[in-house]
Formats: C-alpha cells, structure tokens, sequence
C-alpha cells in the first residue's frame, strides 16, 4: 500500500503542472500593483504636499559681521577712530500682506493637481491593460480556430489519398486540399505574428503576462451603465479632475499676484563694540520697506498674465469635458452597434453558412457536389467565425472603454 502511495506521488510529480490563466481582472490587478509610472506620480504628490509648509514659512534669517566707520587716512596704520566699531547684527525678512499662506496655499493646490493627475493616469492604465488584453485574447482565439481548420484540411487531403486508393477520387481533389492547407498555414502565420505583437504591447503593462495562458471567453460585463447615464459623471471623471485641479492652481496663482502689492518689509537688529577706553558701545536697530512704486508696469502687469492663464485653463477643462463626451458617443456607438451585428451574425449569417456546408457534405456523398466545394464551405465558416470573433473583439474593447467612464470620480 506504501509503494502504490508514493508511485502515485512521484506520477502527480512528474505531470506538468497547468498554466495559470491571466483574466482581464488579474492583468488588470497586476499592471496597478507594479506600475513605476503611478509610482512616480505618487511620490511627485506627496513630495509637493511635504513642501507646502516651507513655502509658508519665513525667509531665514540673516546673520551680519563687519567693521562700520573705518577711516581711510592713515590706513592701516591708525584705523581706529571714536567711531569705529565691530557690529554684529541680526536681519529678518517679513513677507509683506498674506503671501505666505498663500505661497502654501499654491503648493497645496499643486500637489492636489498631481494626485489627481495620478488618479486620471490610473484610470487610462486600466483601460490601456484592458485594450491589450482583448487584443491578445482575439488573437489567440483566432489562431487556435485556424489551426483547427489546418487539421480538418490535412484530414481531408488523408481521406483524398485513400478515396484515390479505392479508386474513388482524383489527384485533383488532393491537390485542393494541400492547397487549402497552405493558404491556412501561411493564414496562420499571419495570426501568429498578430499574438506576439499582442502579447508584446500587453507585456507594457504586466511584464510576466508570457508566463500566463489567456482563458477562452471574454468576460462577462454587467451592462450597469450606458448612455446618458455614464454622461452625467463626466465632470466627475479622474482625468477630468486634473483640469480641474489645475484650475485651482491657476487661482491660486492669480491670489498671489494680487498680493504682491502688499509690500515686504524686514527689521535688523545690530550691536556695535568700539574699542578703547570710554567708549560705548553701540547698538542698531533699522526697518527697511519695500516700494511699489512702478505698479503699473509691474504687479498690475503680472496680475494680468496670471488671470489669462486662469482663462486659459478653464478654456482647456471646457474642451477636454467636450473630448470625454465624444470619446464616450463614440464607444457607445461601437458597443450598441458591434452588439447588433453579433445578433445579425448569430441569428441569420452563421446558420446559413452551416447549413451550406452541411447541405454540400450531404450532396458530396451523393456524388451532387464537387470535394472542392466542400473545401471552400469549410474555409468559409471558419472565416465568418473569425468575423464573429472580431466583432466580439470590438465589443469588447467599446465595453473596456465605456469603463473608461464608470468611476468613483472626485467631489468637485
């Protein structure tokens, strides 16, 4: 009993082990979990928001050494007078009105405009990874049915052979067989070619999906929002976001140009040791004010610039919410109408090409139809099943972008 338990062991050892399945799910999942470009869009944010208070902290301070009141006559040799003294003294600049909350302020907006530039980037991954997948999916599928249409030709060219050794067929009919199966091999070349390319741009996002098989059906998508109803979160959208964050700077840019009338001012604060006998020493204390004397050609100016850029930007988040409804218009349109024409293909053109090649295998055993007939009805279903997978294909690469759309969003 010992021995059949550990053959039975070694036998599981020895089989291969089943390849894993990548889902469009996993990918996803994946691609997020080790993605070096979110990661660097992260530490932007946080680097910027860590920032911020410095930009609302004062100058610092300056520390001052010298000699004050050193004559010129007789020097070096008498360079001492009443006057003359070492000063050491302390200076502190002192932004003038509200300008460093509101520098933090600009530095906040900042890093808010990052996150969400971060949060608009990880929604196009997702998409992007889903694009990828479907490529790749269509691809494989398509080249296993057309490995299966090179067997049934190879089968058929066999079953030619033997009718010609019982004196039943012609040279003619094998030659269309290995025809056929030349032009399906070099059909599947073309395939292959098409699956490495897929894999390669789905390896962008998820650098071991090679070691992963693909499973053999689509997702199963909830139909949950469509239409109108995916157009009213589109000022809520992550990419959307960044333009709305990025307003929020342009504001803050505008506050403090506004602000940059205000005045900045410092104090100093100094003491002086003069030597020899009764001699103060002295000490120092002086305000310095900056003057905004040529207003109009300065700040005013600079006000100016900073509430076209603030223009600017609204322009651009007005355009970019047009380009999300067009990009949403236009993948709804593709899923609705993909979605027809599937239902066209299942319900009318699929039967009826079945039904020839069935009526045609029917009337070959009759000796009614031509071997290269029924060739040519075989080619044809495969053909039409690849057009029903790539139609398959394109609803769902609309279906990934309509999840484009489908978001938690940001409040404002």
């Amino acid at each position: 009993m010992l021995r059949f338990v550990v053959w039975i062991g070694l036998v599981a050892c020895a089989l291969p082990a089943p390849a894993q399945v990548l889902t469009l799910e996993a990918a996803r999942e994946r691609a997020l979990a080790r993605q070096p470009a979110l990661a660097a869009l992260e530490l932007n944010a946080r680097a910027l928001a860590d920032a911020a208070p410095a930009e609302g902290a004062l100058p610092d301070p300056r520390l001052k050494f010298g000699l004050l009141n050193l004559p010129t006559r007789n020097f070096p040799n008498q360079s001492w007078e009443d006057m003359t003294q070492m000063v050491v003294s302390y200076e502190q600049m002192l932004p003038g009105g509200d300008k460093r909350r509101l520098r933090e302020r600009r530095a906040l907006a900042e890093a808010e405009q990052a996150r969400a530039e971060s949060a608009g980037q990880r929604q196009a991954i997702l998409r992007e990874v889903g694009v990828a997948w479907v490529e790749a999916w269509q691809a494989v599928a398509a080249e296993q049915k057309v490995r299966d249409l090179d067997r049934e030709f190879g089968h058929a060219a066999e079953l030619a052979r033997i009718a010609i050794s019982s004196g039943r067929g012609s040279q003619a009919e094998v030659f269309a067989s290995r025809q056929m199966q030349s032009l399906v091999a070099d059909r599947g070349f073309e395939l292959a070619s098409q699956a490495e390319r897929a894999r390669a741009a789905l390896r962008r996002w998820v650098p071991d999906a090679g070691a992963f098989d693909l499973p053999t059906d689509l997702p199963s998508w909830r139909e949950r929002h469509v239409g109108l109803a995916l157009a009213g979160m589109l000022e809520h959208h992550p990419q959307h976001a960044m333009h709305v964050r990025a307003q929020g700077t342009a504001e803050a840019d505008v506050a403090l140009a506004r602000e940059a009338t205000a005045p900045d001012k410092s104090f100093e604060v100094g003491y002086g040791f003069r030597a020899g006998q009764n001699r103060s020493d002295m000490l120092m204390f002086q305000v310095a004010f900056e003057l905004p004397a040529w207003r109009a050609q300065k700040q005013d100016r600079l006000v100016e610039a900073k509430l076209k850029l603030a223009e600017r930007v609204r322009e651009q988040r007005a355009d970019h919410l047009r380009q999300l409804r067009a990009e949403l218009d236009a993948a709804y349109a593709e899923w609705r109408i993909a979605g027809e024409r599937l239902a066209n293909f299942g319900g009318a053109v699929l039967p009826a090409v079945r039904g020839r090649l069935d009526t045609l295998i029917a009337a070959q055993s009759a000796n009614r139809a031509e071997f290269g007939q029924v060739l040519e009805a075989r080619r044809q279903l495969i053909e039409t099943q690849l057009q029903v997978l790539a139609l398959e294909a394109v609803r769902a690469r609309a279906r990934v972008a309509l999840e484009y759309f489908e978001h938690a969003g940001e409040t404002k």
